[in-house]
C-alpha cells in the first residue's frame, strides 16, 4: 500500500472513530435525559398519589366531622324534647315571677288606732299601680322554676336551680323565691344577647373565609 492509500485509510479511520465517539456521546446524553425524564415522571406520579391520598383523608375527616355534628345535634334536640313537656307542665302550675309582697304595717301602728284603720283607708295607703306602691313592696323576683327553665334552655340540658329540676318539678321545689329580680334577669339576658351576636359575627367571618374563592 502506497503512502497516499495509507493516508486515506487513516483519514477514514479517524472520521469513523469521530463518528463513533459522537454517536456514543449522543447515546450517553440521550440515556441521561431519559433517566432524568423517568425520574421526573416517577416523582410526579408519587406527588399525584400523595395528593389523592391527602384529598381522600380530608374527605374522610370532613365526613367524620359531619357525622359527629349530626350526632351532637340529634342529642341536643332529644335533650330539648325531654325538657319540653315538664317545663310546659310546670308553667301551668307554678308562677315564673313572684310579685312583691306588701309590708304589714299593722304591727307598726298603736293598738288604739285599730278601729280607725278598720273604718277607713290607712293614712299611708298608696293607690294600686302607683310607682311608690311598687317601690314600697320591692322588686318582682324570679322563682326557682324560672331560673331552672332559663339555664336549661341556655345549656340545652337539665340545669337544676336549687331543688327544682327535671328530677323534681313539684311546687314545693320550684315555687320558691330564687333571689333574682327581673332586672337581674334582664341584665343577664343583655349579656347573653351580646355574646350570641359576637359568636354569629365570628362564625360568619369564618364561613366567608372558608368558602370564598381567591382571585388570581
Amino acid at each position: 500500500m502506497n503512502l497516499t492509500a495509507r493516508a486515506w485509510a487513516g483519514l477514514i479511520a479517524g472520521v469513523l472513530m469521530a463518528l463513533l465517539l459522537a454517536a456514543a456521546g449522543f447515546a450517553i446524553h440521550g440515556a441521561g435525559r431519559m433517566q432524568e425524564r423517568a425520574a421526573w415522571q416517577q416523582k410526579e406520579a408519587q406527588r399525584a398519589t400523595q395528593l389523592a391520598q391527602d384529598l381522600q383523608a380530608e374527605y374522610e375527616r370532613g365526613r367524620a366531622a359531619s357525622a359527629q355534628y349530626q350526632l351532637g345535634a340529634s342529642a341536643l334536640q332529644s335533650s330539648y324534647l325531654s325538657l319540653e313537656g315538664p317545663t310546659r307542665d310546670l308553667r301551668q302550675r307554678v308562677s315564673l315571677v313572684i310579685p312583691p309582697v306588701a309590708p304589714d304595717r299593722r304591727a307598726e301602728r298603736p293598738a288604739g288606732s285599730a278601729q280607725a284603720a278598720a273604718s277607713g283607708p290607712a293614712p299611708d295607703a298608696v293607690p294600686p299601680g302607683d310607682p311608690q306602691r311598687d317601690a314600697a313592696r320591692g322588686p318582682h323576683r324570679l322563682s326557682l322554676a324560672a331560673v331552672w327553665m332559663w339555664n336549661s334552655a341556655l345549656a340545652g340540658a337539665d340545669v337544676p336551680a336549687g331543688a327544682c329540676g327535671l328530677a323534681d318539678t313539684s311546687g314545693e321545689a320550684c315555687a320558691a323565691d330564687a333571689g333574682i329580680t327581673v332586672d337581674d334577669a334582664w341584665t343577664n339576658h343583655d349579656i347573653n344577647a351580646r355574646s350570641c351576636a359576637a359568636d354569629r359575627l365570628r362564625y360568619r367571618a369564618l364561613i366567608e373565609f372558608l368558602t370564598e374563592r381567591p382571585t388570581q
